[in-house]
């Protein structure tokens, strides 16, 4: 397994991108759209992809607000999953093993979590990282994922209205 800084910078970068565009796939599915998402200066080896906020909080009495916080871990798991598509690329001989980039991730989900209550935490995980996978293996949707990622790595920046014609435009 190769030292992370070892892999060459545009690798990461587009690691990166790949990672960031995972959750803005999943969230346009999701009808949870994005202000901006950008990859963080100096060399964009780490990103935030930031949504539209909710209109109201989450009430653990409700089913369509359980039902949100489920949708919030699934697109909280798509940034993992897009990036190991990326990793997974054939050719691809950088892929550093376990990478720490879903830590962030993992840590936001915790409230979402405490909401849900589950009695088998990493089968919920699970589930959910499945349903972020099917979405992004969807052919027009892998072609969004690697347009909006090419978009990110290269400007490392993208907004909203950028996102909806990239999907519009891959997803016909």
């Amino acid at each position: 397994m190769p030292i992370l800084s070892d892999i060459p910078p545009d690798i990461r970068r587009a690691a990166c991108a790949f990672h960031e565009a995972g959750h803005i796939v999943v969230g346009w599915e999701h009808r949870r759209h994005i202000t901006h998402a950008w990859l963080r200066p100096p060399y964009g080896f780490s990103g935030e992809t930031c949504f539209e906020p909710y209109e109201r909080g989450f009430r653990g009495n409700s089913a369509v607000d359980r039902r949100r916080a489920e949708i919030e871990i699934i697109i909280l798991s798509a940034g993992y999953c897009g990036e190991m598509i990326y990793w997974n690329a054939d050719g691809l001989k950088w892929y550093p093993g376990a990478i720490a980039s879903h830590e962030d991730d993992l840590q936001q989900m915790k409230p979402y979590l405490a909401l849900l209550r589950p009695t088998d935490e990493a089968a919920l995980r699970t589930r959910c990282a499945n349903a972020a996978t099917a979405i992004l293996y969807r052919p027009t949707m892998l072609a969004a994922l690697a347009a909006i990622a090419r978009r990110l790595s290269d400007q490392r920046r993208i907004d909203r209205d950028e996102v909806d014609d990239i999907i519009g435009r891959t997803a016909g």
